[in-house]
């Protein structure tokens, strides 16, 4: 409907009204797009357009009146009247789920991609291209045995034990965990033990020996319950711990080298025993009054460990060299016909681990200036062929390596760390007053880095870290244990004064039984 005509032969706005929807009936459609019911009442938009405005200038222009456009050609060209589609929130809603609105003016995005595209061409390639690489995005594999599934998602500690009077020298072995479950520290003179069973603790013995206690090993097989004991002195003790209560002393003897005594190893039968003069003592329990001298290190034996088999014994010095000693012939591996044959480090070699589930591997690390876990293989020709053995995989971590593990149950290997350093990377010459030129190391830089005092699982054999446990204590954990079950390890810092316990692995579930024919037949 319009207006008339004025006197003056100008055109009135011309309104265009539309009869409100709610007059007329109307039946509602119980089927929907989004298959949803919306109880809301319809809305439509009273829309006003001012058509005289278009009348004169059609007037005015002429058939022949060219046209000019106002748009810029590098914006899309909006039409100046148009019905939007996001009248009300549902139809806002529908149309977003069929890619009909943005709430962008410019999409600038990639043509590639199945929603921003212009051209189906484009669409269908890029959709085969998404189809096509979910095929190689296999999903990772659970492992309920990895550190990934246990001690990379539970953080915290299982229990903390106070540990007064621990030893300070981050050469020590001041903690040892029993097949029966008993976790024995030494705290100076003293040594008590706790039942984890029962959560007991007990006084094993306080020593009368010259010398403070710096190593505890518990035995195995039919010695689990025998805790050997080395003293700064160079004494061995060895204690029955019994059924519980205070020990008794079984064996007591004083080495032939007077220095204190660095570290314990046991093997059925025989302790093996590292002096600070740098020689490894064998003694038999059954004849504990003659031990033998299975060899010498040029500089103190910081760490001993017996092979799964109980073959060889891997011994490691301050000097960073690494021994493989075989009991059967009482003599190193790397001796054949070549002395100077040996495995070698940078830095002194405490840490050392022999690999449960492949016996041939031995993973050795070091301290500070080197900083490095490497992998030996007593199977490789390199050991008896070449006079600088080289082993099959190295870890660089800049950070001394204090304890090592191999987990029972995968392909894991844990380490325990001190402080970080800045690798050297050359040495320093230096004139004398002489006029000659001597070389010297550089000092080296210590710096804090994530492995600073860190408890740290590797994957083999490829290397990698899988976790890197930083918050574990505040100063160098100097020893670890690890749990008869292999799930578990003890760690300990002198500074603080405390044991931590932490779960890293689980135990692989048994494999399902499979169905036998005699399950289905019975025989009368």
């Amino acid at each position: 409907m319009s207006s008339p005509r004025t006197a003056s032969g100008s055109n009135a706005a011309v309104c265009v009204f539309q009869t409100p929807v709610a007059a007329q009936a109307r039946k509602r459609v119980q089927n929907s797009v989004t298959n949803l019911r919306s109880h809301k009442r319809r809305r439509t938009s009273m829309v006003s357009v001012d058509l005289g405005a278009d009348l004169d200038a059609n007037e005015t222009a002429g058939p022949s009146a060219p046209v000019s456009s106002t748009a810029d050609r590098f914006i899309s060209n909006r039409p100046k009247v148009f019905m939007p589609l996001q009248i009300t929130p549902r139809t806002r809603r529908i149309s977003k789920q069929f890619g009909l609105v943005d709430d962008r003016v410019l999409n600038f995005g990639d043509d590639t991609d199945i929603f921003t595209s212009t051209h189906k061409e484009d669409a269908t390639l890029a959709l085969l291209r998404r189809s096509a690489s979910s095929l190689f995005n296999n999903a990772p594999v659970s492992r309920p045995t990895s550190v990934i599934e246990n001690l990379s998602k539970r953080r915290n500690c299982l229990m903390v034990l106070d540990s007064p009077g621990v030893p300070f020298d981050p050469e020590a072995f001041p903690i040892t965990w029993s097949n029966r479950n008993n976790i024995a520290v030494a705290c100076r003179n003293d040594v008590y033990y706790q039942n984890l069973d029962n959560r007991t603790i007990s006084h094993l013995c306080s020593s009368s020996l010259p010398g403070q206690i710096g190593v505890v090993q518990w035995g195995g097989s039919k010695y689990d319950s025998h805790l050997a004991l080395g003293l700064s002195g160079g004494s061995v003790q060895i204690w029955d711990a019994g059924v519980g209560g205070p020990g008794t002393a079984v064996h007591t003897w004083q080495t032939s080298d007077k220095g204190p005594v660095k570290c314990l190893s046991w093997n059925h039968d025989v302790l093996a025993v590292g002096m600070e003069g740098g020689e490894i003592h064998l003694t038999d329990l059954r004849a504990p009054q003659q031990p033998t001298v299975l060899g010498k290190h040029r500089n103190r034996v910081l760490g001993l460990q017996w092979s799964p088999n109980g073959n060889f014994l891997a011994s490691g010095d301050k000097d960073g060299t690494v021994h493989i000693w075989d009991r059967r012939i009482g003599k190193s591996l790397l001796d054949a016909g070549q002395p100077f044959t040996k495995l070698r480090h940078k830095g002194g070699t405490k840490a050392l681990a022999w690999c449960p589930w492949k016996p041939d591997l031995l993973a050795s690390g070091s301290n500070a200036p080197e900083g490095k876990i490497k992998i030996w293989s007593t199977s490789s020709p390199s050991l008896s062929t070449t006079q600088s053995p080289e082993p099959i995989h190295i870890i660089p971590l800049n950070t001394s390596v204090l304890s090592l593990h191999w987990s029972p149950h995968c392909k894991e290997l844990l380490s325990t760390h001190g402080s970080s350093f800045t690798p050297l990377l050359s040495t320093t010459q230096n004139r004398t007053p002489s006029g000659a030129t001597s070389r010297s190391q550089p000092r080296l830089t210590y710096t804090k880095t994530p492995l600073t005092n860190s408890i740290t699982v590797h994957e083999y054999p490829s290397c990698k870290q899988l976790m890197t446990l930083t918050n574990a204590h505040t100063h160098a954990v100097s020893h670890s244990c690890l749990s008869p079950n292999g799930e578990s390890i003890f760690t300990v810092c002198p500074k603080e004064e405390s044991i931590k316990m932490w779960q890293v692995w689980s135990e692989r579930a048994p494999a399902p039984r499979r169905e036998s024919a005699f399950d289905r037949c019975t025989i009368r």
